[in-house]
């Protein structure tokens, strides 16, 4: 039985695709676009995308969370939704409920290359369990597409489960898990946008105990919209209309303590453009207010105020903006970037090379035959 499991594994290297990227190319045009148009600063919506309930009989990780207590605890903590993120499946608590995405977690490979599956139809079973390369992540990344509304990019520092190069060529994702309780990616995601990805940012807990005080309301997404309907959300998501929060409660704190500092938490209340002029405002005093750009350069710092303004420069690709306050936390807006035509798309697409693909399994088909070859040798050797 193990042998036929590991065989029908190993198919799947068989399959994988050898890809044509194009190269890195910068966001370009004369038009900017800000994925705050529109925003109503008083909509935010706080959101989870990342928790494991008990699956699978309890050999994964999250055997310790109930549906119910996760749903309570985050309840508690006044956020408006949380998505179950089980491991190669689909948690349908809670499915009755106009605001139900069901959402779940992609990947059962050794170094933790896994995806967030948002809006998913139903579960890839495909993976590739002990090294991937950039091509097999790119097929990946494809297959789950089809069958997701958002394809995020799970905690890419994680193991190294993604590397910052890789960020330069992978394309057709659409959001990034850049804020992670295990991992915090920026360097990864200013790779992917320094490159020419339109990639969104995302913030989860990705919570594996939800009575450990270190997991919960530490990372969230705060999302533009006036509902918490699927169809709503979603599309929030998709246009950029949302913000990451990288948030510090202080330790060893009642839960009822830290509801209210999540609370109270700051808001963005205004990301507009006047021109080339992006004017940023928080409710709260922030310590410090970076604007940032191209291959990840700090471009302007304000300190101590909640309001900042940035005059986009013609050779600034994109431009995003962090509010670091008092506390610890951290607010991360999505930036802004540069595109001709009808809207932003990212400059670089990624295609099968067939002829490479060709002359890769002709490979592995003369490889499997020569090994056949020399077992039936051996073999007969041996009589």
């Amino acid at each position: 039985m193990l042998i036929i499991l590991v065989g029908m594994l190993m198919v799947f290297y068989l399959m994988a695709p050898i890809y044509h990227f194009d190269d890195p190319k910068p966001f370009y045009g004369d038009k900017l676009y800000n994925p705050y148009t529109g925003m109503d600063s008083t909509q935010w919506k706080q959101y989870n995308f990342q928790v494991q309930s008990k699956a699978w009989g309890g050999i994964t990780d999250g055997r310790k969370n109930s549906n119910e207590l996760i749903d309570s605890m985050y309840r508690e903590l006044n956020f408006d939704h949380v998505a179950t993120s089980d491991y190669q499946k689909i948690n349908y608590y809670g499915s009755e409920k106009p605001s139900f995405i069901p959402t779940y977690e992609h990947g059962y490979n050794a170094f933790k290359t896994h995806q967030v599956c948002i809006g998913a139809k139903q579960v890839l079973w495909t993976d590739l369990i002990l090294f991937q390369t950039t091509s097999m992540k790119q097929w990946i990344i494809d297959q789950l597409n089809r069958d997701c509304d958002i394809v995020v990019m799970a905690h890419p520092l994680l193991r190294h489960g993604y590397l910052v190069d890789e960020m330069r060529y992978l394309t057709n994702y659409q959001m990034m898990e850049v804020l992670n309780n295990l991992r915090i990616s920026i360097e990864h995601w200013d790779a992917a946008l320094s490159s020419g990805h339109l990639a969104w940012i995302m913030g989860n807990d990705d919570a594996h105990d939800v009575l450990h005080w270190n997991e919960v309301g530490r990372k969230f997404t705060m999302i533009n919209s006036p509902t918490t309907n699927r169809e709503d959300i979603i599309n929030s998501l998709k246009t950029g209309n949302a913000y990451g929060v990288d948030f510090f409660p202080q330790q060893d704190i009642l839960l009822t303590e830290r509801a209210a500092r999540i609370k109270n938490a700051p808001l963005i209340r205004q990301v507009v453009l006047k021109g080339d002029t992006l004017f940023v405002r928080s409710d709260q005093m922030a310590e410090i207010i970076n604007f940032v750009g191209q291959n990840g350069i700090l471009r302007k710092t304000v300190i101590d105020t909640n309001s900042a303004f940035y005059m986009i420069k013609e050779d600034d690709s994109y431009v995003r903006t962090e509010f670091k306050y008092g506390d610890g936390s951290t607010i991360y807006l999505n930036p802004i970037v540069r595109y001709s035509g009808d809207y932003p798309a990212s400059t670089r697409k990624a295609e099968v090379n067939k002829t490479a693909t060709l002359w890769l399994r002709i490979a592995y088909f003369l490889i499997i035959l020569t090994v056949v070859y020399l077992f039936r040798r051996k073999k007969l050797n041996t009589t």
